[in-house]
């Protein structure tokens, strides 16, 4: 009997002996990886289609990308920094993840912005133009150059314009003597029909539009509808003449450097390509949205007719030739990327 209780006693020692041995060798058990957390600075309000369709999927595609190693805090509405600001807010640190609006940054950018202000590409569709501009981003070192002091996420772009009034726009005269917010391209198009184009940030749009300091809105169907144009406008004007706005998702680049390479590659499994298309399909689906309520509250989509289509892509000719010029004076292959636009847009066309 005691001989059975020395060897059971023996037995339990030497198990714990090798435990203990185990221990040593493997080293204390690692501790929990601390979440990263990234702010995201936007422009637009939790209810408006580019943060539902957009940012906030974006935002949890990353964290389901990552394995909730890293979470993505939104700040709508400018809160933490302002539409203009975002991009050196970002390169700063006060912002970790910015999104900005091209046309807010005129002459920053300039061979991405022909993109925004060549006018006459004929996108018809946001799937397509962010395809387009995210193609252009990886083919030309001259646009990934004006981007090197942040690490560009994606890039994608809206298509097509419209003008928003209270009153029905049919023809180039239909314009004449009207004070219309617009940018880039468009702008210079509607100076030349006539009108009197305004540059105006989308946050002071509504009261000017309601108190009748201007008397139109040109933006996509997700602008008008996050900026209370369809509380005001009745008649919205489509023209695939008017170049679309583009967008770019960035990060600020000591604080990607600084990400574990695993988490880079995660974070870039939703954005680049994937990116591009996620926003691309919630314009879409905003814009879909958009044209229903404008439908619903008794207001009129107008599609202009051949012969005044051929009419605005005259005006946009001329506007090609002089804006290509002045960006290969400075040394910008304007020419080759106004082309490629055109060949891809009529290549997703076909």
């Amino acid at each position: 009997m005691k001989r059975k209780r020395l060897l059971t006693s023996v037995g339990s020692i030497g198990l714990i002996l090798v435990l203990a041995a185990l221990l040593i060798v493997a080293g204390p058990a690692p501790a929990s990886a601390k979440q990263i957390e990234l702010r995201f600075s936007v422009q637009h309000g939790p209810k408006a289609g580019k943060y539902v369709h957009g940012h906030k999927p974006w935002a949890e595609a990353v964290e389901k990308a990552t394995k909730g190693r890293v979470k993505v805090v939104i700040y709508p509405s400018n809160s933490l920094a302002k539409a203009r600001e975002n991009y050196d807010a970002t390169i700063d640190g006060i912002v970790d993840i910015g999104w900005i609006a091209i046309p807010h940054y005129k002459g920053r950018f300039p061979l991405t912005e022909a993109f925004s202000i060549i006018p006459g590409s004929g996108i018809k569709d946001p799937i397509i133009a962010s395809q387009i501009i995210w193609s252009l981003y990886k083919k030309f070192p001259e646009i990934r150059a004006e981007f090197k002091d942040v690490k560009v996420l994606t890039m994608h772009a809206f298509a097509p314009r419209s003008i928003g009034a209270k009153r029905r726009v049919r023809t180039v005269e239909d314009v004449k003597g009207m004070k219309i917010r617009a940018a880039g391209g468009e702008a210079q198009m509607l100076e030349a029909a006539g009108a009197s184009p305004v540059f105006m940030v989308p946050g002071d749009m509504y009261l000017n539009f309601q108190k009748g300091v201007i008397d139109a809105v040109t933006m996509g169907w997700e602008g008008h509808g996050a900026f209370g144009m369809i509380e005001i406008a009745r008649y919205y004007t489509v023209f695939p003449a008017f170049p679309g706005p583009m967008f770019v998702l960035f990060m600020n680049k000591n604080k990607w450097n600084k990400l574990p390479a695993d988490i880079q590659e995660a974070i870039m499994s939703v954005s680049g390509d994937a990116g591009s298309r996620l926003y691309a399909e919630g314009d879409f689906k905003t814009s879909q949205i958009v044209i229903d309520q404008i439908c619903k509250k008794g207001g009129e989509i107008i599609t202009l007719t051949p012969e005044e289509s051929a009419r605005w892509e005259g005006f946009a000719r001329p506007m090609q030739d002089k804006l290509i010029a002045a960006l290969e004076k400075k040394g910008l292959p304007a020419r080759a990327f106004f082309n490629e636009i055109l060949r891809m847009a009529k290549e997703y066309k076909d």
